[in-house]
């Protein structure tokens, strides 16, 4: 065999040999780093109370990272298992989460600081009452010993427009009490105990308590007569 012919042969050899090395190299090669998530806070309005309350959510940190939170109140929290974070019942403001550096912990989620979105802005809504109704009195029991003070328990009922707070006016007798309803349409009841003195003699005329309910332009009066038990 000659030169050439060697060198025809051995010429993809070295060829694949050159090659491989590439290959190998470029199917070794590291895989890029995953995109840290996305933290976020927000100052959201707990559902179900009156007054309201708000709570802090964190979400988007690392698992199990401390977080420092500053704004009207100040604290430090630290994540779940999944990155996330609720503290109850905080003053409503502007916060800042901050989450704090620790072993095992990227660089990028060291001292990363978010602002706390706030809930929209709800305007107020005026309230209107447009009908009052003192739907009844009760005693415990039914049948009562008149000889001797007793309570009156009245109920009554606001029924209008929009939510906010109502101030309601009961009185009885010499008995004056102004609460402050948190009224929600439609309507929104109200409550008031008035007192029964208690009459003189078994054969005095029945006792009867009356009471009355006022709220904006609107009101009503009940009388309760009181069951007495023999000989009270």
């Amino acid at each position: 065999m000659n030169r050439h012919a060697r060198f025809a042969l051995l010429t993809p050899l070295l060829v694949s040999a050159v090659a491989m090395p590439a290959t190998m190299a470029h199917a070794a090669a590291p895989a890029a780093p995953a995109a840290a998530p996305a933290a976020a806070c927000a100052l959201v309005a707990a559902p179900h109370t009156n007054p309201q309350e708000f709570d802090l959510t964190l979400t988007g940190f690392r698992p199990h990272q401390g977080v420092a939170v500053t704004g009207p109140e100040k604290f430090t929290v630290t994540t779940d298992g999944q990155g996330k974070s609720t503290t109850e019942d905080v003053k409503k403001g502007n916060y800042t989460a901050t989450a704090r550096g620790g072993h095992g912990q990227d660089h990028g989620h060291q001292n990363r600081s978010v602002g706390c979105t706030k809930p929209a802005r709800v305007p107020p809504t005026t309230v209107k009452i447009t009908d009052v109704d003192i739907s009844g009195a009760a005693t415990t029991p039914a049948e009562v010993n008149c000889a001797v003070p007793q309570n009156v328990v009245f109920t009554g009922k606001l029924t209008g427009t929009g939510t906010g707070d109502v101030e309601a006016t009961w009185k009885s007798g010499s008995k004056t009490s102004v609460p402050t309803v948190k009224f929600t349409a439609p309507d929104t009841a109200t409550s008031f105990t008035a007192k029964f003195p208690g009459r003189p003699a078994p054969n005095a005329a029945m006792p009867q308590v009356a009471a009355s309910l006022t709220a904006g332009n609107a009101s009503d009066t009940f009388t309760f007569t009181l069951k007495c038990a023999p000989n009270t």
